[in-house]
């Protein structure tokens, strides 16, 4: 008499592959926000330190003579002030680069990439409703020799910046969903 042999099911090799493209592609997204969160902040810092006065001026649509003063001192203000929401996006990109991390050792809907996730939600929020503040700033610093009368404060929404609030809207959804979905299967896990 043979004895029975249970054979255990053969492993889902399409599933299998799908999981090690997910992990790799999460790896290279992490690796990419950091990467990104250095080359803006490393950009900006250039952009302020070494464009013209006349080039700065065009692009904020002022006159030259406006910028005539304009030295290292008040080129460190514009990069402290324009660096306000761009240091919210970069906690976000970096949030979100321990969320993928997380999916990249296989932690798909662990509390850490959930809150890593609501965490680079907030940070999209928090720098898209700062940059219409910081370009306020910016506008009154760039003014600050204009003529008597002529000092600007600009206050713009543009479509960047909606876009980027939407972006963040969705990601908190889908954090609170996840989340839901994560204590739910907690839940059921302790009934069997």
């Amino acid at each position: 008499m043979t004895e029975p042999v249970i054979m255990a099911p053969a492993p889902d090799l399409a599933r299998q592959t799908r999981l090690r493209r997910i992990r790799l592609f999460s790896l290279v997204l992490a690796r990419c926000f950091a990467a990104l969160a250095i080359l803006l902040t490393l950009g900006l810092l250039f952009y302020w330190l070494t464009t013209s006065a006349d080039s700065i001026a065009e692009n904020a649509a002022i006159p030259q003579a406006w910028l005539s003063e304009f030295g290292l001192g008040r080129r460190l203000a514009a990069f402290a002030i324009s660096f306000v929401p761009l240091a919210c996006l970069v906690f976000a990109l970096m949030a979100a680069r321990s969320a993928f991390r997380a999916f990249a050792t296989g932690d798909f809907f662990g509390q850490n990439a959930i809150r890593n996730l609501r965490y680079f939600g907030l940070g999209l929020l928090a720098s898209a409703l700062l940059k219409p503040v910081s370009g306020a700033a910016l506008s009154v610093l760039l003014s600050w020799d204009a003529p008597a009368g002529q000092h600007r404060l600009t206050l713009g929404l543009d479509s960047e910046t909606l876009l980027t609030l939407l972006t963040a809207g969705i990601v908190a959804v889908i954090t609170w969903v996840m989340s839901e979905a994560s204590a739910l299967a907690d839940e059921n896990a302790q009934f069997i």
